[in-house]
């Protein structure tokens, strides 16, 4: 009897084991555990190529497929905001806190009306052949330039809703333009090219900039006074509102040569500027013309051109960077890796 009621058990476990994980497959629910791992705003494989500071703690950032990250609170913390597209973003230009429009690849333009939480696509004038739209800048009552390849000019005064094409267009890229002062707007290309308008762009002169070099970057102090940078370590001035540019050459003074991290390394204006300069801004707290490029460099020129240094950003620094804007008494500066070169300190910033 005791034999039989063993084989009887033994031969009704394994149905009761198949029984008992049917019951927890269908009634059992699983329950979460631990946190769930939220990505850094900042990551190691992240390409930022446009910044935009608005007021004193807002930072915006935009980059590789379709990335807007947001601070404010001077770049001590980010959030990543959401955007419809997954294209490049080259450039961000905000008017204030609530609106700001970005542009990249495939001609795209994003804009916003409420500080980032939504970015909806605006449909801008695209070409025939190429279109990557690289360079954007936001002025009063909802005015804003953008340039890009094949010659793309294109102007928005409704904040970014609607575009209209300011210039036919033309086999080289433009990287950069900015507003002078009423009526007149320079851009800077390919080829050494520089486009002026004293019309707000009704036409269009071709300048002689004495460089074959590409420029990359522009930027006015006043109404007359701005500079331009470039391949090779290009930098060209201009006293008469772009009408006319000289090369700063090496016939400038120069620092000694120094041996410290993040200070010069040479005395040699040549080694110095050899070097790509992707990036130009005057930066009014520091009263001196900050520009950035290739393998960490930084260069730097005072109001009257006649002092310029030049070094790496740190001692082991090679990352590019192609944009930068004043920030506190330094600047901020995207590509690579974002950061904060102030007193001539680089800090590279993390969501970490």
């Amino acid at each position: 009897m005791l034999r039989l009621l063993s084989r009887v058990t033994a031969a009704g476990v394994p149905w009761l084991v198949i029984a008992g994980l049917l019951y927890v497959g269908l009634f059992v629910k699983p329950q979460p555990v631990g946190k769930t791992v939220v990505p850094a705003a900042i990551e190691a494989r992240d390409r930022f190529y446009g910044i935009a500071v608005v007021g004193d703690h807002a930072i915006w950032a935009v980059g590789a497929d379709g990335k807007v990250i947001l601070s404010n609170d001077k770049g001590r913390s980010w959030s990543v905001q959401k955007t419809p597209v997954a294209l490049h973003l080259q450039d961000i230009a905000a008017w204030n806190d609530r609106f700001a429009v970005a542009v990249g690849n495939d001609g795209v333009v994003l804009r916003t009306e409420d500080g980032g939480q939504s970015w909806h696509q605006a449909q801008a004038p695209v070409s025939d052949v190429v279109n990557k739209l690289i360079d954007v800048k936001a002025y009063t009552d909802g005015e804003a330039w953008a340039v890009g390849a094949f010659g793309m000019i294109i102007r928005t005064q409704d904040y970014g809703r609607t575009w209209e094409q300011m210039r036919e267009a033309e086999d080289f890229i433009l990287n950069e333009i900015v507003r002078v002062s009423s009526g007149v707007l320079v851009a800077v290309g390919e080829f050494g090219t520089v486009l002026r308008t004293d019309d707000n762009g009704a036409n269009w002169q071709v300048v002689d900039a004495v460089a074959e070099a590409s420029l990359m970057s522009v930027d006015f102090r006043d109404d007359l006074n701005g500079v331009a940078v470039g391949l090779e370590g290009v930098i060209l001035a201009t006293g008469d509102a772009g009408l006319s540019w000289a090369a700063v050459t090496n016939s400038l003074s120069t620092p000694p040569a120094m041996t410290e991290p993040g200070t010069a390394r040479s005395d040699s204006w040549e080694d110095m500027t050899t070097e790509h300069i992707f990036t130009v801004r005057w930066v009014e707290a520091m009263q001196r013309w900050v520009a950035a490029g290739a393998k960490g460099v930084w260069v730097t020129g005072n109001k009257e051109l006649d002092q310029w240094e030049s070094g790496r950003l740190a001692a082991r620094e090679m990352a590019w960077h192609t944009a930068l804007a004043p920030i506190d008494k330094g600047v901020i500066m995207a590509g690579r890796n974002l950061g904060i070169w102030s007193d001539r300190v680089w800090h590279v910033l993390s969501d970490r």
